[in-house]
């Protein structure tokens, strides 16, 4: 069987405070906006814009006014959609731990609020909370061999484990 793709070409998000976003994406974190669209649509307008990931990957965002949003609508996906905001998140690879120390330190030093930080016995994440009210994880893979699943046994895992037949020892804290 053939992957599809070769990743994400860009993911998207919406924002009420584009400046905001723009700080907290570019000015503190370092990513670059390489890409702004701006359009008009019936009455309203929105623009979408673009920070890179590199490897060729983007994150959006748009930002808008009276086209068809409701007066009321939330910006955090998981609040937005009566989940914990761990649920819904994005995770980006900072590749190692040297890099994930630099992120850690920048993180530290632009005065941004660590919302939590775990060794998940395979890979190592930094979570920070976006101020559209998204979680962002930044995250490096330390235990490959902890993917050694087929996937048959994914699949089993995934679809013939009961709740009630999950052990006590993969107990997590939300």
């Amino acid at each position: 069987m053939s992957i599809l793709t070769r990743g994400y070409h860009h993911t998207a998000f919406a924002t009420r405070d584009a400046h905001a976003t723009y700080a907290f994406y570019h000015e503190k974190l370092g990513l670059p906006l390489v890409h702004t669209e701006q359009h008009r649509n019936g009455e309203g307008w929105f623009r979408h814009f673009f920070f890179d990931l590199g490897e060729d990957q983007l994150l959006g965002f748009f930002e808008f006014e009276h086209v068809g949003e409701k007066p009321e609508y939330r910006t955090d996906v998981s609040g937005g959609l009566g989940t914990p905001a761990w649920v819904n998140h994005l995770a980006f690879d900072v590749g190692d731990e040297e890099r994930y120390q630099a992120l850690r330190t920048r993180v530290l030093d632009a005065g941004l609020k660590i919302a939590g930080e775990t060794d998940h016995d395979w890979c190592k994440s930094i979570y920070l909370m976006d101020p559209n009210g998204i979680l962002v994880e930044f995250s490096y893979t330390h235990r490959p061999e902890r993917f050694d699943q087929s996937p048959d046994e994914a699949y089993r895992r995934l679809f013939e484990t009961r709740p009630e037949d999950i052990p006590e020892t993969a107990r997590k804290e939300a």
